[in-house]
């Protein structure tokens, strides 16, 4: 069914300020621990105020996702890097998961089927699982289900807070088995990564990690992004992270940048390893919740809407 000419009005003015946004907003990264190497730059996607923007991950090789973000942002932009390979094939969702694509995802949709804001924040997991725990609490005391992108290696080392993760209600992701940079590797040896680690999760608790797949860094590749997308998966970035595996990071630095970047539609990314990330965790929740904002899962901000 087309859409109505209000509806089509509406996008029309959404486009053209998503526009002007991307123009003036760029994306912060952050590595995976603070002893590990920077990541590379991974940037929103910029449309033509006249193009037809999209905030989700399509199962269609010519997709490309856009933010639509808050007026507030005002980072200067970044060119997007040429690194999104030509499909072969279109691998079939997980059940009650969006399907793989081939582009990378730096933002999802800005809303709820009910209309309302929504946003992801997500964690990368390493480090004590005491620490994991702590924000597993957290975040059944205010209701929030999440994903949570799993090594292979760490999920080997902690089984039982692999599994309680999952028990917890949220979904799994992976981030790889050992953590290396993505850009250099081969299909091979991409594949066997993404593919170990999925075993190890479903022995484990059940559930696919697929089709979320955060390259350790955001590293990433012609090469890596293909494979992925071969073996079901779809690339994440995320919009902003948290940043606090930089020195002098403290609660209020991740606060700022989580909820001080707020735009509907936006990916957040942090760890599970650091006091400051529990310290902020409460005050984020509850600001975005303040204003109306869902915080949802990857699965939930990713899946195309009806009729789409």
């Amino acid at each position: 069914m087309l859409p109505s000419a209000g509806v089509r009005q509406h996008r029309t003015r959404g486009r053209r300020t998503l526009a002007w946004l991307l123009l003036a907003a760029a994306l912060s990264l952050a590595a995976c621990g603070g002893n590990q190497p920077a990541e590379p730059t991974a940037i929103a996607q910029a449309a033509p105020a006249t193009a037809e923007a999209t905030a989700t991950a399509l199962p269609t090789p010519t997709a490309s996702p856009t933010l639509t973000a808050s007026p507030t942002l005002t980072a200067s932009p970044t060119p997007r890097p040429t690194d999104t390979p030509t499909p072969t094939a279109t691998p079939e969702p997980a059940v009650g998961r969006p399907p793989a694509s081939p582009d990378i995802v730096y933002v999802g949709n800005p809303t709820t089927p009910d209309g309302d804001p929504q946003v992801n924040l997500s964690f990368d997991v390493q480090g004590d699982p005491a620490q994991l725990m702590k924000i597993l609490d957290i975040l059944d005391r205010y209701g929030v289900r999440t994903t949570f992108f799993m090594q292979g290696e760490w999920m080997q080392q902690y089984p039982e807070a692999t599994q309680e993760i999952a028990r917890r209600g949220h979904e799994l992701g992976n981030h790889s088995w050992t953590h290396l940079n993505f850009s250099e590797m081969s299909a091979e040896a991409v594949a066997k990564e993404l593919n170990d680690t999925e075993a190890l999760a479903q022995e484990l608790t059940g559930q696919t990690t697929k089709p979320y797949f955060r390259p350790p860094f955001g590293s990433r590749s012609p090469v890596s992004l293909q494979t992925a997308f071969e073996q079901g998966y779809t690339t994440i970035i995320w919009t902003y992270g948290a940043d606090e595996w930089r020195d002098g990071a403290t609660a209020q630095s991740v606060f700022d940048n989580v909820y001080g970047n707020k735009a509907p539609g936006a990916l957040y990314y942090t760890h599970t390893d650091r006091q400051i990330i529990i310290d902020a965790l409460p005050r984020i929740i509850e600001a975005f919740q303040a204003d109306g904002f869902r915080l949802v899962t990857a699965g939930e901000i990713l899946m195309p809407p009806a009729g789409q």
